[in-house]
């Protein structure tokens, strides 16, 4: 089989390194020239590229079965500090989207795209609880703008012959980037987010089990891709910086995020998470 995978950063690193080490084709995307040399150990293919170059695209995914996209961007620095490029974000998912439409005639024998795309899409929901994914999207954010119009486009090109599956993600943790590695940052700080939302975590390598799932089961459609912790964010991270002995963190809820949230659609077509209550943060669980 031959997979493509937009973007080789933390989730699409391992998923790249699992399905070569099982003896499928790789080509891989990355926009740092200098990450070649670590790529070349897990793909058969690099294209240093950005999403929305067509020839490029080409290159990438030329004669292939799968696509993932699995791409983060849209992270700048001003003054010092890392701040979100609103122009550069909308770029690396609807950008990379529109570029992969123009490509596809480069890949005829393509079978599936899979889209790691993000909780964010809903939003607050809209006070709706409990949340599945038929419950509307909120483009209550320029972020979840993104990732809807991302996941329509991509829809869009659904057929009994080329399946889409759109995973929302939740928040992805795993080797180095264990849940005391996230809270360090902003543990004893204010932020905005809703403390009171659901905590919609998600081991790394379940992330990549799931993309394997829906390989194997040729899913279509959308799909919540989070574990099974039960607590809110709030709850959660103080129970982690108790644990580690940091401040906890003062949640705002100046941007409210859902609540309910349910992952019974995958799970009820037969996916077992690997990590389902967050308690393997440091592990690989891809053997």
């Amino acid at each position: 089989m031959k997979i493509a995978i937009v973007g080789a950063a933390y989730t699409g690193l391992a998923a790249a390194r699992y399905f070569r080490n099982k003896g499928h084709s790789v080509s891989v995307s990355t926009t740092r020239p200098e990450r070649t040399a670590e790529l070349a150990e897990v793909a058969n293919h690099i294209v240093v590229m950005k999403g929305s170059d067509v020839e490029a695209m080409r290159s990438l995914i030329k004669d292939g079965d799968i696509v993932l996209l699995s791409m983060a961007g849209g992270l700048g620095v001003k003054d010092g500090k890392p701040y979100m490029d609103p122009v550069a974000y909308r770029d690396s998912y609807v950008g990379t989207v529109e570029g992969l439409i123009a490509a596809l005639p480069a890949a005829p024998k393509l079978r599936q795209i899979i889209f790691c795309s993000s909780m964010n899409a809903y939003g607050d929901a809209n006070g709706v609880n409990p949340v599945d994914e038929n419950t509307p999207a909120n483009a209550a954010s320029p972020a979840a703008q993104v990732f809807i119009e991302a996941e329509q486009k991509l829809a869009a090109l659904g057929t009994d012959t080329l399946k889409v599956c759109n995973f929302r993600t939740g928040t992805i943790y795993g080797p180095g980037r264990e849940h005391r590695n996230e809270l360090k940052h902003i543990a004893g700080k204010q932020i905005p987010f809703d403390g009171q939302s659901d905590a919609m975590l998600v081991h790394r390598d379940d992330v990549v089990r799931a993309i394997e799932f829906a390989i194997d089961h040729h899913l279509s459609g959308l799909y919540n891709l989070f574990n099974d912790i039960p607590e809110n964010k709030a709850d959660f991270f103080a129970r982690v910086a108790a644990r580690e002995g940091l401040e906890p963190v003062i949640w705002l809820g100046v941007f409210k995020g859902p609540r309910g949230v349910s992952n019974a659609k995958l799970k009820q077509a037969g996916f077992g998470f690997a990590d389902p209550a967050g308690a393997k943060e440091s592990e690989s669980l891809l053997g």
